[in-house]
């Protein structure tokens, strides 16, 4: 309902003297106190009704007939508000209704003073030096010490109440103008403008105190560097919102972001540049949303954006808009950094009919976006649950899949095809599984390097293809892979090399180490210090997957590689591009002037073989020699030269001479 602009304009009033919207809900429900406020309304009524019931029957004056009435109609009113109130619930947030039922209380108040002041005059102008005057005047005088003390807190609900009963009854005792009259005039002035003193006062106290609470509560409850919401507040919050908007049926959307370069940036750059990059982020972030939706840093660089009822259908055009002032330049500290952002959001109720479940389908829709790119957007789907499920199943299951002798060890030999002779054999980790068969190495092996089961498995590896080698020709080596993980514990991994290498009597120059550019981004430092002290014990340190990183050329520079694998993105497409052709060529110069021998992965016809040969590539890897193939048929295949394989890609088989150059199996 539309209030007249009077009425708003003196809401409004009456909010300004509160700093606070939820101080003043709370003050204004102390207006309706469910103990006191009814209870002191009644007494008041049957107070004034006596008094003043008491006055008519003295005087036989039918003024106080009308006043009776007043008191009673007024009380009435005040008192079906009060009941009024507590049969409904209110919201802290509803600043209309709050302002409104202020003015109830502050009009039920302000009428019940002006009767009391208006009944104090009357009886001392008509019925001077009588018991009414006595008796009504002593009342009145009551009255104003009670209002002046019950609503001390509020200082203009206390000074309208004060005023509207003392200045009516000052002017009739001022008028009567002899002595008696005029010192008690004088004492009641004192003790009006002294009210209006103390409760000011009273209330800055209070002001002073709640605010005091609410930069504790701050403290508590923000991030201490972006200054919005704390991951426990904001669960709190979205824990109520998700409660209402369920009641009503409504929607609520949670996005969830995660900074893409952000630690290079802390890394590269300081804390400093990083904490400022964070501010600006929580700022830019604030400057998409609208008045209603929250935001908060729940991590070191993720935060949470939650977007309620209507907000929430738009879910997806406010992730666009977040993700397109997120890949503006960052500018600090003199420099210009590239952030970016990965997003993920769910919507409730279809995502999610729990809170719990909406923040885990959210997080999942964000996994996915990081996993397919950076600067991604994706909505969570039913597909994304049921994938998480199986990586979870596939988690538990790996656990025991070492001690289950579900793990095991493929070798794939690595050629020179000059002769036919294996110079190395790569150990390959497989796992088949009892009821799904065999788990891709691309599936289980993320897995393990996220849980950690990398580092058991790892061991075993390296314990069992050493042992294995021992087997082989003295003059074959073996290359096993190494994961970041097992670099991030420390000189763990070269104490580990060490005592399988003299528990096994492998020699060290027999065993070559794989790493991929992954284990050099984590710390370049401490990693190249690693792979020193391993390269110290004779061990061979090969760069697998070269020319698909950010900064191959540049570890060439760093570390004497013993060996580099060209990646099979370019051998698979030599044949047809130039400029594929053209890098291969620049790799394997530049190699070949370094000293760093080089293998070509992913070989597989006759024509790319003839291709990395031209360069002078002459370690290959690939289906053209040979597929992985488990220990005891590898054994057998070193034992004499390999050469490539001829036929269909379902009928290979391995040839006794280098004959037609026809595609081979893959």
């Amino acid at each position: 309902m539309r209030r007249p602009p009077i009425i708003s304009r003196i809401a409004d009033r009456l909010t300004g003297f509160t700093p606070d919207r939820d101080l003043h809900f709370e003050l204004v429900r102390g207006l309706y106190n469910a103990t006191s406020t009814p209870n002191a309304i009644l007494g008041a009524t049957a107070a004034a009704l006596v008094v003043v019931g008491t006055a008519g029957a003295l005087s036989d004056d039918k003024f106080f007939t009308i006043l009776f009435f007043g008191f009673l109609l007024v009380g009435i009113a005040r008192s079906l508000g009060s009941r009024r109130y507590f049969q409904i619930e209110h919201d802290p947030t509803a600043i209309d209704e709050t302002k409104r039922w202020e003015l109830n209380a502050l009009a039920g108040a302000w009428s019940f003073a002006l009767l009391v002041g208006i009944t104090g005059a009357y009886a001392l102008f008509n019925h001077a030096g009588t018991d009414v005057e006595i008796l009504i005047s002593c009342c009145v005088i009551g009255y104003i010490a009670g209002a002046s003390s019950r609503n001390a807190s509020r200082p203009l609900i206390t000074i309208g109440q004060i005023s509207l009963t003392c200045l009516p009854f000052l002017a009739a005792l001022i008028l009567r103008a002899d002595v008696v009259h005029t010192i008690l005039a004088t004492f009641i002035a004192i003790l009006y403008f002294g009210t209006i003193i103390v409760s000011r006062s009273v209330f800055e106290n209070i002001v002073q105190r709640h605010l005091a609470f609410k930069r504790v509560e701050t403290l508590a409850r923000r991030d201490a560097l972006t200054g919005i919401w704390n991951r426990g507040a904001f669960l709190e919050l979205i824990e109520k919102r998700f409660a209402a908007s369920a009641g009503a049926n409504g929607h609520l959307a949670l996005i969830s972001i995660d900074l893409d370069r952000f630690k290079d940036i802390n890394d590269t750059l300081g804390h400093p540049v990083g904490d400022s990059v964070l501010k600006e982020v929580a700022e830019r972030i604030q400057s998409v949303v609208m008045p209603g939706d929250e935001v908060s840093r729940v991590g070191g660089d993720e935060f949470l954006v939650m977007l309620a009822d209507g907000r929430a259908r738009d879910v997806h055009n406010v992730a666009e808009a977040i993700l397109a002032v997120l890949e503006d330049p960052f500018f600090t500290a003199e420099t210009r950094s590239i952030c970016g952002a990965s997003i993920g959001y769910a919507v409730a109720p279809q995502d999610g009919a729990s809170l719990d479940v909406l923040l885990r389908n959210a997080d999942l829709a964000l996994y996915k976006a990081k996993n397919i790119g950076r600067g991604q957007i994706v909505a969570y789907t039913a597909t994304l649950s049921t994938d998480y499920d199986k990586r979870v199943a596939l988690e538990h299951e790996l656990q025991f899949a070492l001690d289950n002798h579900e793990l095991y060890l493929e070798y794939q030999p690595i050629v020179d095809p000059r002769s036919g002779r294996a110079i190395c054999c790569e150990a390959l980790l497989r796992w088949r599984h009892p009821t799904l068969g065999i788990i891709p190495p691309d599936v289980f092996i993320p897995i393990a390097e996220a849980t950690g089961l990398i580092v058991p498995i790892g061991t075993w590896v390296l314990v069992t293809a050493c042992t294995e080698a021992m087997t082989w020709h003295s003059d074959v080596k073996l290359a096993v892979n190494l994961s970041p993980v097992q670099f991030r514990r420390g000189r763990e991994i070269v104490d580990l090399v060490t005592r399988i290498l003299t528990t096994t009597g492998l020699p060290p120059r027999r065993l070559d180490l794989e790493i991929t550019e992954s284990v050099l981004l984590d710390d370049n430092a401490a990693t190249m210090s690693l792979l020193e002290d391993l390269r110290s014990l004779g061990v061979g340190i090969s760069l697998d997957d070269f020319g698909t990183g950010f900064a191959s050329l540049a570890y060439l520079n760093d570390f004497p590689f013993s060996k580099i694998k060209i990646d099979r993105k370019f051998t698979q497409d030599i044949d047809e591009s130039p400029r594929t052709l053209a890098i291969i060529k620049g790799i394997s110069q530049i190699a070949r002037e370094l000293h760093i021998e080089r293998v070509a992965e992913g070989i597989e016809t006759f024509a790319q073989l003839e291709r990395v040969q031209s360069f002078g590539i002459n370690a290959i890897q690939g289906y053209v020699f040979s597929r992985p193939v488990a220990a005891a048929v590898l054994r057998e295949l070193i034992k004499q030269p390999i050469l490539p394989i001829v036929g269909s890609p379902s009928t290979a088989t391995h040839h006794t001479g280098i004959g037609k150059r026809n595609r081979i199996a893959s």
